[in-house]
């Protein structure tokens, strides 16, 4: 059975969640951002990720800051994900270092970010869609990803875990996380959703009550680490509800589009 359980941690007032399986393989910066610790103000109260929503550069740049300081990075090399609700990875390099937040954004559209050099953050933001984290302490290899119901469906767990096998990782060796995301009791969709989760993921993806039909993220993601072979004891979910919890997180579909959005990030150490 999948570990359930993300560690809620707090420095300098900013609160994140870390992952405890990462931790201790040791040689990884990982975590997943609250709303709490920034400068933003309501509704994007307070750290605050999303500047389309905001527009506010400075007060995105402040909240990375104080995010990295808490976490332990260094904002100015973050690589943010510039993302389309695609299954797209892009192989990040040390040229790449900065892109998305210190300087242009990536020169393609991607929803996952990879890479194999230390000391380059790789960030994507989330308000419901799900964080993806993976980590080979072997081969030392990392990967972040955003994934909603396209990305869950189109499988973006086995194309992160075949493009780091693509750099040399093994199933076997890397560990995988489904971070902070909206839960079934809370993610209702239609019938095409429906039938697209049954065919690709089961039964387990689905509920349905009072004549309403919920989507299970998590299931649907911990299914596919399992098809791409990463170990049982490799896998953790958080078990954390965007959309439940006010106070901690933003969320697009509580907050009908008016709200800000969290960061998950991971760095190789060593850099």
């Amino acid at each position: 059975m999948a570990y359930i359980g993300f560690t809620q941690r707090e420095k300098n007032g900013v609160r994140f969640f870390t992952i405890p399986a990462f931790e201790s393989a040791g040689g990884v910066v990982c975590a997943f951002s609250t709303r709490i610790g920034g400068v933003s103000p309501p509704p994007y109260d307070t750290l605050n990720f999303s500047r389309s929503r905001e527009q506010n550069e400075a007060h995105f740049q402040e909240n990375m800051r104080r995010f990295a300081e808490a976490v332990g990075f260094d904002y100015r090399l973050a690589v943010l994900d510039n993302y389309e609700h695609g299954t797209e990875l892009y192989h990040v390099r040390s040229e790449d270092a900065g892109c998305g937040v210190a300087r242009e954004a990536l020169p393609v559209f991607c929803d996952g970010l990879f890479t194999d050099e230390p000391g380059l953050p790789l960030v994507s933001l989330h308000a419901d869609c799900v964080p993806l984290f993976f980590y080979d302490p072997v081969r030392r290899a990392a990967a972040v990803c955003h994934a909603g119901w396209r990305g869950v469906s189109g499988h973006m767990v086995l194309r992160t875990v075949e493009a780091l096998c693509g750099i040399g990782c093994r199933p076997q060796d890397i560990l995988g996380a489904v971070g902070p995301c909206i839960s079934v009791r809370c993610y209702e969709v239609g019938e095409e959703v429906r039938d697209i989760f049954l065919r690709e993921f089961g039964g387990e993806s689905i509920q349905e009550r009072g004549g309403r039909i919920f989507a299970d993220l998590n299931a649907a993601c911990v299914t596919d680490m399992r098809r791409a072979g990463i170990a049982e004891e490799h896998i953790t979910v958080a078990n954390l509800c965007t959309h439940e919890n006010e106070g901690l997180f933003y969320s697009h579909r509580r907050d009908k589009g008016q709200t800000g959005a969290m960061a998950a990030v991971i760095m190789l150490k060593g850099g």
